[in-house]
Order: C-alpha cells, then structure tokens, then sequence
C-alpha cells in the first residue's frame, strides 16, 4: 500500500502595505502604510519513499516565489494612484504595461523603498492565490518521479488570523 505524508514548510515575511486613512484634523486624506509580520505555510503531499527523499529543493522554490519578493518590500497594486508618485515615469510606463500581461509580481525600487507591485489588491486571500499559483507552476517542473504536490497554503495575518487557499481539484 502506497503512503503519504505531508510536509509544511513555513516563511516569514516582513510586509508593508499601503493604506488609506482619513486625517481628521483639517479634514484631509492622507496616505498611510501599515507593517506587517506574515507567516505563510507552504503543505506539500509526498509519496513516501525508503530511502526518504530530500526536500531541500522546496526551500528554493518557495524562497524564490516568496521571500525574493515580497520580504522588506512594499506591496502595492499596479491601479493605484499613489504608484505614480512614489516611481519615476518611465518605470511607471513600464509597470502599467507590464501588469497588463503579468498574473504575478512585479519589484521596483522608489522613493520608498522596494515595491512589490501586483496586479490585484494586496489582500491576504489574493496573495495567498498568487502564490499558490507560482509555486505550483514551479512545482509542475520538477522531477516526476518525486510524486510530490503542493496541496495548500496558509498565510497567517496575526496568531489568530489566516487565509488558507487549496484549490479545489
């Protein structure tokens, strides 16, 4: 009888995301941004192999998918306005065109630091998508023989709080 068993593989990323308040003094609108501490789980189902088969390249593939991107990084949505202000124009050109053909992340550097840019609202349940995406198309490529599948993914907003994202197949 064949066995599995899942294996978790967890990442922490150090987000800031941009948002918007209302000052209330001389009834302005101000922008704001909020830092974040996510943790995102990464669960993965593997045939069970003897001798045990070696999981580093997971590693690999989330840290490129994930942490390359989005850790000490600003995550911002290519449709905002604030965009504009905070890149030079020609990057911004750039950005508005190459949204439009991405799914995924784009990273520039600005006046505020390193900008994940995605081409929807930087909301855990649409990060958590996105990277499950990424990752499984990563995934898809690798060795056949391994039997492994990325099942689901969690991204964890605050010790109480997550997102879970498992595609239904």
């Amino acid at each position: 009888m064949v066995q599995y068993f899942n294996i978790t593989y967890c990442v922490d990323l150090n987000i800031t995301k941009k948002v918007n308040y209302t000052y209330i003094e001389e009834n302005r609108l101000e922008e704001g941004f909020v830092g974040y501490r996510y943790r995102v789980e990464c669960t993965c189902k593997v045939k069970y192999q003897d001798p045990p088969l070696d999981m580093s390249f997971l590693k690999g593939i989330f840290k490129a998918e994930i942490l390359d991107f989005c850790d000490h990084a600003t995550i911002i949505d290519y449709q905002d306005p604030f965009l504009k202000q905070i890149i030079n124009p020609t990057d911004y050109t750039e950005v508005i065109g190459e949204e439009q053909k991405r799914k995924q992340f784009l990273i520039k550097n600005s006046k505020i630091g390193k900008l994940c840019i995605t081409p929807f609202k930087p909301s855990s349940e649409n990060l958590a998508k996105a990277w499950y995406e990424s990752i499984n198309n990563k995934m898809t490529n690798i060795n056949p023989t391994f039997e492994v599948k990325f099942e689901k993914i969690k991204v964890w907003e605050t010790n109480n709080w997550y997102t879970e994202y498992q595609p239904n197949i």
